[in-house]
């Protein structure tokens, strides 16, 4: 698969572009720069100038804030995810964006997604729609501060992929999550979460 053909069979699988023909595809394609990013890499922090809209092709993208050295999980983003500068907001990012899997990230100019948008106006019905089923996920989220440590441990469990697995496996297979991550998504510390498992 040659380089142009791999964009846009990678653009293809984001929910954002399925269902536009290959040719459109092609014009997004020609406007989009592709990166590999190693793991533990960080895309962009607070402190930069951060100018880019990504999308990920691969790999995982973890979005966190961190206080006196204590991180926050914000989101764990998966292939086909939209994130980084997005245009109809003003200022920089306020959250860190780290590569916690390798990744592939297309990465695009504000001004070369706004353009997409301009030509294909059904695009910004779709970017609409991610934007709300992101608000709803993360008051979902908020609506779990009000679980005790345990209700909020077997929330962040029950979300993880492999919903055929044990609350058990997941905390004991090959890709188990850790306590100190199990502390990052649930705000808890790592005594705390220790505790309660």
């Amino acid at each position: 698969m040659d380089s142009q053909n791999d964009k846009v069979w990678y653009l293809k699988q984001i929910d954002l572009f399925a269902g536009i023909p290959d040719e459109e595809i092609m014009q997004i394609a020609q406007k989009v720069v592709e990166k590999k990013c190693r793991k533990k890499e960080l895309l962009y922090t607070p402190f930069d100038s951060n100018d880019s809209i990504c999308m990920l092709k691969k790999g995982e993208v973890t979005l966190y804030h961190s206080h006196y050295g204590k991180k926050l999980i914000i989101d764990v983003l998966k292939p086909g995810s939209i994130f980084g500068s997005i245009p109809f907001q003003e200022g920089s990012s306020d959250h860190f964006a780290e590569v916690t899997e390798e990744a592939y990230i297309c990465f695009f100019t504000p001004e070369d997604f706004m353009k997409v948008i301009e030509a294909k106006p059904k695009l910004m019905l779709k970017v609409l729609k991610l934007m709300s089923q992101k608000i709803t996920e993360y008051e979902n989220r908020m609506k779990t501060g009000l679980y005790d440590a345990k209700e909020k441990i077997i929330h962040h469990l029950e979300k993880m992929e492999g919903s055929g697995k044990s609350l058990f496996s997941r905390l004991t297979g090959s890709k188990a999550i850790t306590h100190e991550k199990l502390s990052q998504l649930t705000g808890l510390s790592r005594e705390t979460v220790t505790r309660a498992i």
